[in-house]
């Protein structure tokens, strides 16, 4: 059983400060999330008057072991807003520094055309010993093909209503993605087809749960209970597991389609100048550049691909070198 925190002196002005960014049009979940755990390392550290001083804030943006470079960057950028607001409210804060802004050496693992159909194959045999109905075993077919053939994030695809599932017109409704905003994303015959599939068995589901996802006890799917599964698929199919940080995860899936989607449209003779646009806004980045970033990332995997993206984005993304 999870226990809760016991709220510090912060809290109100955690909520506060929150709701300031909610209205806004600011999501900050991970901020909050984020912010309220330091509100309990404070209170366990004995803070019982509102200040952050330089020694509680130096003990918090400590790097801890195995944590990944993004996740510390954005522990401490958490912090360093929130410190910000309460010095503008006219109490002592220390401000603590800019983390590194250099990127993890991280490669996303591109699956094979060979391996996808191992992975299908493997995810579609899942069995359990023993019968029963808080399992999200039933979804995981249609889940891995979703997420291969329309590159959203797993949790925009667990996220999913009912309602947003259009198998009339093949299209998904994303509401609130990672950046804020909504956006439709159109998927194929087949994926159709298997979505249709899939609602035969839901529908025998209760309905208390208006998530197409679901468990047969009607409960919504959660990430973590994927897992497990995720990390079976694989030894089902000999990919090698390299850890839950290096992968292959289930994200890279979304890496995949989107290597996949580059190198048909390059081969296609598209131009790499529309292309990467158009990619952009259908998995939903906030910039071009974030897309840009993938294809460079499989350089090795597709160097014609590269070609022609360099020509355009290298000048618009250079990359920086310190000196």
């Amino acid at each position: 059983m999870r226990h809760k925190h016991k709220p510090g002196i912060l809290n109100p002005f955690i909520k506060d400060f929150i709701q300031i960014r909610h209205n806004l049009g600011y999501k900050s979940t991970s901020m909050e999330i984020s912010l309220r755990a330091f509100d309990a390392f404070a209170y366990q550290a004995g803070l019982r008057e509102i200040e952050i001083s330089r020694d509680l804030a130096d003990k918090w943006c400590k790097r801890r072991k195995g944590e990944a470079n993004d996740t510390w960057s954005h522990r401490i950028n958490f912090l360093r807003q929130f410190s910000i607001y309460l010095l503008n409210m006219g109490y002592k804060a220390h401000t603590p520094y800019k983390p590194p802004s250099k990127r993890d050496h991280f490669s996303p693992y591109i699956f094979s055309s060979e391996e996808m159909t191992k992975i299908f194959e493997a995810a579609d045999s899942l069995k359990l010993y023993d019968k029963h109905r808080n399992t999200c075993l039933v979804t995981i077919p249609l889940l891995v093909r979703m997420l291969y053939a329309t590159g959203i994030r797993v949790g925009e695809a667990l996220d999913l209503d009912i309602e947003d599932v259009d198998v009339k017109r093949n299209c998904l409704t994303i509401r609130s993605g990672k950046n804020g905003k909504d956006r439709i994303v159109p998927f194929s015959d087949s994926l159709g087809r298997a979505c249709r599939q899939y609602l035969h068995v839901r529908d025998r589901f209760p309905r208390h749960c208006k998530k197409f996802f679901a468990k047969p006890d009607g409960s919504k799917c959660i990430l973590t209970t994927y897992y497990y599964w995720w990390n079976e698929i694989l030894r089902m199919c000999d990919i090698q597991h390299r850890g839950r940080t290096a992968g292959p995860r289930i994200h890279d899936l979304r890496h995949t389609f989107c290597v996949n989607s580059m190198y048909k449209m390059s081969s296609n003779d598209r131009d790499i100048y529309y292309s990467l646009p158009i990619l952009s806004t259908y998995v939903g980045h906030s910039s071009i550049a974030s897309t840009d970033y993938y294809v460079r990332m499989t350089s090795e995997m597709y160097p014609e691909l590269i070609n022609k993206a360099e020509s355009i984005c290298s000048y618009i993304y250079p990359i920086i070198k310190n000196r």
